[in-house]
């Protein structure tokens, strides 16, 4: 494997270090061993599996800051805040940079390895975990999605144009006995879906969650995976090991997304379909793979805006790369890798979809990608 990221050598961190921070501070008593850091685009939290040695000379009186003992009887355990931060020793005035912030989920202590396994979720856990108990009258989305995160305890950064959708919410959770018997069960639920309707993403940036539109690749935000072969009689030069190249031809066959909505009041139905031709209200002529889907008391626009999305996700599958890379800190799923000199149809431009980055002290940095194509202009197409 070669220099391998953005085709330069100094993309590569020749001397990895990493720190973690508790409640803002590094603790001396329990030194990071290692960790694995899943971070996907997928509707979940971002997730920290690490380990920590445990220094039984250097433990607090006041015990070790994973055994929390509750204010009250009854009492419920204050979160503790996790960061992860990263920089190269090996270049000069580096600072550290963070990789991960989130809260503790799980501890495991093992006195005789004199060692303790955290388990961590960024803040979006937050949202997941809030169960929906309110109703919104005259809000539009963006308000609702800022409201819940408000709620929550966090910062909002929303972008979303979209209309009116308080009443909706309100007749909605009024219907409903509880909020078990509810689609949207918890405030990500609701979130999610909100966001998915206006086009937009749902993710977790330390105490913010951003709900944004998906970005479009930039120079600023797309990396070059590394690709030369010269021929038979040379070696395949990458900066991947495990390169893995595959094609779902069932989705290359065709694809067409089905989206009906009624108003049971109103007594009327409204069905639209995309395919690779487009969106229409008619089924059309194209040929492939009928999914269908059921939104109650959408409009045509949010149809629309579903079908395409539901058409997006579907065919990104239809290619995907997946391999190792050296670490880079600044590959995250949302951004854009470009790969060429394959010769094949999986050359462009291709969504991070999964970045799983691994550190230690005996196996260095690198990063497990995930590779998909979620937009339909991608060079080759993904419908043919």
């Amino acid at each position: 494997m070669n220099g391998g990221l953005n085709g330069t050598a100094a993309s590569v961190w020749r001397m990895p270090r990493a720190r973690v921070l508790v409640n803002g501070v590094e603790r001396a008593e329990t030194g990071l061993e290692e960790f694995t850091l899943a971070r996907t685009r997928y509707s979940r939290a971002d997730t920290l599996d690490m380990t920590l040695a445990v220094d039984r000379t250097r433990i607090p009186s006041g015990g070790l800051w994973f055994d929390l003992q509750p204010d009250a009887q009854g009492g419920v355990l204050p979160d503790i805040d996790i960061t992860v931060q990263m920089r190269d020793a090996a270049r000069d005035g580096a600072q550290w940079v963070t990789v991960f912030r989130g809260i503790v989920d799980h501890v495991g202590l093992l006195p005789a390895a004199t060692s303790v396994r955290v388990q961590c979720r960024d803040y979006l856990a937050k949202l997941l975990d809030m169960r929906v108990r309110a109703g919104w009258l005259n809000m539009t989305g963006a308000d609702v999605v800022r409201a819940m995160i408000t709620a929550a305890g966090l910062v909002p950064d929303v972008t979303m144009t979209d209309a009116m959708v308080g009443q909706f919410w309100q007749v909605e959770h009024k219907r409903m006995s509880a909020t078990t018997h509810s689609r949207f069960q918890t405030a990500f639920d609701l979130a999610r879906y909100m966001a998915t309707m206006a086009g937009c993403d749902l993710y977790a940036d330390g105490t913010t969650i951003v709900c944004a539109p998906c970005p479009t690749a930039t120079t600023a935000n797309t990396h070059v995976l590394d690709y030369t072969d010269s021929g038979p009689d040379s070696p395949v030069s990458m900066g991947a090991t495990g390169l893995h190249f595959t094609r779902d031809y069932q989705v290359g066959r065709g694809v067409i997304v089905h989206v009906m909505s009624w108003d049971s009041r109103q007594r009327t139905r409204v069905e639209y379909y995309w395919s690779a031709a487009g969106g229409a209200t008619t089924p059309g002529d194209s040929a492939g793979t009928l999914h269908s889907f059921a939104l109650p008391g959408a409009r045509l626009d949010d149809l629309r805006r579903l079908a395409q999305q539901k058409y997006s996700q579907i065919t990104a599958h239809a290619r995907t790369i997946t391999g190792t890379i050296p670490g880079r800190i600044t590959l995250a799923p949302r951004g854009f890798m470009r790969l060429t000199g394959t010769g094949t149809t999986w050359d462009g431009t291709l969504d991070v979809d999964a970045v799983t980055s691994s550190f230690s002290w005996q196996g260095g940095f690198s990063q497990q990608v995930t590779l998909r194509a979620r937009t339909t202009t991608q060079d080759g197409g993904t419908d043919d």
